[in-house]
């Protein structure tokens, strides 16, 4: 291989990426599947962490669910084995060395604060079995500490979990436009099954998939090609649920992209801005309009006449929340800022507004990196979804947690890796 003074010397890595690549060596990030094999016999538990975190994703599109669209019994347990076991017991393993490291970012610290605000909200909480929201609390922590683990040093497990995670939800949104074409639903709006059986939240998840899938960093142009087909059949699926809020913050992530994308990705972004500004143009005008404002306007009043029965504590964490409007119940108040005064109160708002800038602030420091850069496309896609719907934070997992505890939990791995760069590994015995 010649190389002229013009160019590059290439590096002794990229030098065996080729040569990897030129022997058919299959990637999916900067780590041969060879590579991950030999990982999983030297720490065979974060692996089976890497594939809860990964069902966590996949189950919420493929499994059953309960009553309200709730996580069925079967997904929950079998998270329990597959992430919030082996999470626990990875995160106190060497007396506790992933904890001590995490302490003193303030971003862990006003997450924790803001669970043990809500742990403390129980006490006046109107709950049957207050254990039930001890676990989804627990849940949620064990979550973000899973991610930690799986993205403890390397940026190649999070981008392969991404794409495969982004895969699996692609193929099954081709399924369920190609069923819905066969069968059209009543409604003219598509759906899933287990907890994305509701057309909004179902919408949301797709979106959001979207976003990271279009970030990752692919080296093989197969892969690459396999990623724009994904999100082609996912930006169909949204088309046809006739989601709004989704709609409304896709346009956003892509009018804002360009202050943190590359001079090389801008160009797909503006192309795929005209692609929805065109299917925009294209739909016919009663489907955005025939809906009108889908009572949003009046389950902030009554929420706010709610809120301000008890502005400082709130009713306390998992509370039911009975909303009448137009001679309906509604179990929550379709925006998440007024959600959380309703439970938490004046302060857990404020804890929450603290933790979603903290995120978001991380994201833009961090732009330069690809993780930074899905943690902003999350960030403000996120941002807008949520004022719309899926407002229940601390709840069990369903669309909602990738909407915000997958932003959270990005943003303490760069914040933690940024702090202590070339610190021993957290996994126990690397």
């Amino acid at each position: 291989m010649s190389v002229r003074m013009s160019d590059p010397v290439p590096s002794p890595q990229g030098v065996k990426r080729d040569l990897a690549d030129a022997q058919g060596t299959t990637r999916i990030s900067g780590t041969t599947v060879a590579d991950m094999l030999t990982s999983l016999r030297r720490d065979p538990w974060r692996f089976v962490l890497g594939f809860g975190v990964l069902w966590l994703l996949l189950g919420m599109v493929v499994m059953p669910a309960g009553a309200s669209f709730n996580p069925g019994k079967a997904y929950q347990g079998s998270l329990i084995v597959l992430m919030y076991l082996p999470a626990l017991c990875l995160a106190f393993a060497h007396r506790g060395r992933l904890w001590r490291r995490l302490w003193p970012l303030p971003l862990f610290r006003v997450f924790l604060l803001m669970l043990a605000w809500a742990t403390v909200s129980l006490a006046w909480a109107a709950l049957r079995r207050p254990g039930d929201e001890l676990g989804r609390l627990l849940s949620v922590m064990t979550f973000v500490l899973a991610w930690q683990i799986w993205d403890a040093d390397t940026d190649d497990y999070p981008n392969a979990l991404l794409f495969v995670g982004g895969m699996g939800v692609a193929l099954c949104a081709g399924f369920y436009c190609v069923l819905f074409l066969l069968h059209p639903d009543p409604s003219e709006r598509i759906s899933g099954d287990g907890t994305i059986a509701t057309t909004n939240y179902a919408a949301a998840l797709m979106g959001a998939v979207v976003i990271w899938l279009t970030q990752l960093r692919l080296p093989m142009r197969t892969l690459s090609a396999l990623r724009w087909l994904a999100i082609l059949a996912l930006l169909a699926f949204v088309g046809m649920t006739h989601t709004r809020g989704v709609w409304l913050a896709l346009g956003a992530c892509v009018v804002l992209a360009p202050l943190w994308q590359s001079m090389r990705l801008r160009h797909w972004l503006i192309a795929i801005g005209l692609l929805v500004l065109a299917v925009a143009i294209a739909i016919p005008t009663h489907l955005l309009t025939e809906r009108g404002t889908s009572l949003r306007p009046q389950l902030l009043e009554q929420s706010l006449l709610q809120i301000a029965q008890h502005p400082w504590l709130g009713q306390g964490q998992g509370t039911p929340i009975s909303l009448w409007v137009a001679g309906q119940v509604y179990t929550h108040s379709h925006n998440v800022l007024s959600q959380v005064l309703l439970e938490l109160g004046i302060p857990g708002l404020a804890l929450t507004l603290a933790l979603w800038f903290l995120t978001g602030w991380q994201g833009w420091r961090q732009r330069h990196e690809f993780r930074g850069r899905i943690l902003l496309g999350l960030w403000v896609y996120a941002s807008v979804v949520l004022q719309f719907d899926m407002p229940q934070l601390l709840d069990s997992p369903r669309p909602g947690w990738i909407l915000v505890w997958l932003p959270v939990s990005l943003a303490v791995a760069l914040a933690l890796r940024k702090r202590e760069a070339g610190s021993p590994d957290i996994i126990p015995g690397n």
